[in-house]
């Protein structure tokens, strides 16, 4: 069976390279970390899904994942893959997103397509005293997610959001083998890396109002430092042709430190003197465990049909906090006083996806095409809706497939849309953040207003590229290779 596996490009594995193509390992390498310093990665809220590979299939991938990106969905699957290998993918995410708001108004993001790359290099040593296989592995991914949203400045979402350009990154290394006949492991030990820069509007006006004259813009710049997580990951194969995984990844606290600077509006400035020290801030956001389970099964030599349930514990999001530290707000007519803490708040629920997807080997060896679908339940209350997420209950569509270029080489591809329902909000907690009062010496904020009510259409479109290498025995093999070409 393990043997058939790797004869199939981009399915249960990779053939055996037999061609010079080691050189391009390491400027393959530099090409990605190239792309890492230079764009912006992932969301802050995530869609749990990355690699060619698992789009093309819906998602449907944590059973017997087969190329480097298994150190994301389910390790166990690295622990088959034998020799050298490389895998590197990308892709590119559209967000369509409008608000139509009930006071009036709508706007739509304007930000474009948003880059993911993501790199696995891996070595299987094979057999290794009582273990049938033994691999490790190396990489970075990022969650497929919109990083970089960009909205009218003085449209009607201005109080959640006008834009945003974040960052992080799974820095990963794994292990995995097979014990026996029937039963792979592993884990993958990750560090997160990240960034987060946003500006939305704050209401700085002495009544209620929405007026854009009195408003405040605050921009936020925050980066971690390296906060540690994992994903642990098993393989059980039953029957030759049976295959069921199962991965967990724990929740973690992404906690970022920076600054916050405000622009006050000049009318306010001007008439009150209004002074502000002091930009340094924390910024805090939950993310959730993420249990994965799948089921994977080999119709003959060219079918394979697997089917996933995907948890995602986002209730332990409750809110994102903004904590500033020590920034003191004054004006001509009232003393120093701190700029609290900024909760908005979210209370997330948690959300199920369930994943159907398959391969069909058109040309065996040579061409495999793929597709699925997946539903996805909405983690956001519906009176949490806004634009910073726009992560709503998901149907998603996708295609796929995968071509032999070289012996050992394999090209895939994916597309997928995304149908995200339409959020009709009429009971939001989504309010205006309200600047201190610093127009009297025993004057309050005013009410809030509720700014979160009206229409939210959206739609999510990615497309995936995705280049595998195996280097295996790459000395040994080359004379045999170049006879072949010729």
């Amino acid at each position: 069976m393990q043997t058939s596996q790797r004869r199939r490009p981009g399915r249960w594995g990779d053939r055996e390279l037999a061609v010079g193509v080691g050189a391009l390992a390491p400027s393959c390498l530099a090409l990605v970390l190239m792309l890492w310093s230079t764009a912006a990665l992932a969301a802050g809220i995530e869609h749990p899904d990355i690699g060619t590979l698992s789009i093309g299939r819906g998602g449907a991938y944590a059973a017997a994942p087969s190329d480097g990106l298994a150190m994301f969905y389910n390790p166990a699957g690295l622990a088959p893959q034998r020799g050298l290998r490389v895998t590197l993918d990308a892709n590119l995410a559209w967000q369509g997103l409008t608000f139509t708001s009930a006071l009036g108004g709508s706007a739509s993001n304007t930000a474009g397509g948003f880059l993911v790359p993501a790199l696995s290099v891996s070595y299987g040593l094979g057999a290794l005293g009582p273990l049938r296989d033994l691999t490790f592995a190396l990489g970075a991914t990022g969650p497929s997610a919109i990083g970089k949203e960009s909205f009218n400045p003085a449209g009607p979402q201005r109080y959640s959001l006008i834009n945003s350009d974040y960052f992080i990154v799974y820095y990963s290394g794994a292990v995995a083998a097979t014990f026996n006949s029937w039963l792979s492991g592993g884990v993958t030990f990750q560090l997160v890396q990240g960034r987060a820069k946003f500006s939305q509007a704050v209401w700085s006006g002495p009544t209620m109002d929405t007026d854009p004259s009195f408003d405040a813009i605050a921009n936020i710049n925050v980066s971690s430092s390296a906060i540690p997580t994992a994903v642990f990951g098993v393989t059980a194969r039953p029957l030759p042709p049976l295959a069921l995984g199962l991965s967990y990844r724990p929740g973690f606290d992404f906690l970022a430190h920076g600054t916050l600077t405000t622009a006050i509006p000049p009318a306010l400035r001007d008439a009150l003197n209004i002074q502000v020290t002091g930009d340094r801030t924390d910024f805090f956001v939950a993310f959730p465990d993420v249990v994965r389970l799948g089921g994977q099964y080999l119709f003959g030599a060219r079918w394979l049909v697997e089917a996933d349930v995907v948890y995602e514990r986002w209730s332990r999001l409750h809110a994102i906090e903004i904590r500033p530290t020590n920034i003191m707000l004054s004006s001509a007519l009232h003393d120093a006083r701190p700029l609290e803490k900024i909760v908005f708040q979210k209370d997330f629920q948690d959300a199920v996806s369930f994943r159907i997807g398959g391969d069909y080997e058109a040309l065996p060896g040579r061409l495999t095409v793929r597709a699925g679908y997946l539903h996805e339940t909405s983690a956001i209350p519906l009176r949490s809706v806004s634009v910073d997420f726009g992560n709503w209950q998901r149907d998603v569509v996708s295609v796929g497939g995968t071509v032999a270029i070289w012996s050992g080489i394999t090209a895939s591809v994916a597309y997928a849309h995304h149908f995200l329902a339409d959020q009709n909000v009429t009971n939001s907690q989504v309010v205006q953040i309200i600047s201190p009062c610093l127009t009297a010496p025993d004057c309050v904020e005013p009410a809030p207003t509720v700014v979160g009510n009206g229409r939210y259409t959206g739609s999510l479109d990615v497309a995936s590229l995705s280049l595998g290498f195996v280097l295996d025995d790459f000395l040994h093999r080359a004379p045999k290779a170049s006879a072949e070409i010729r």
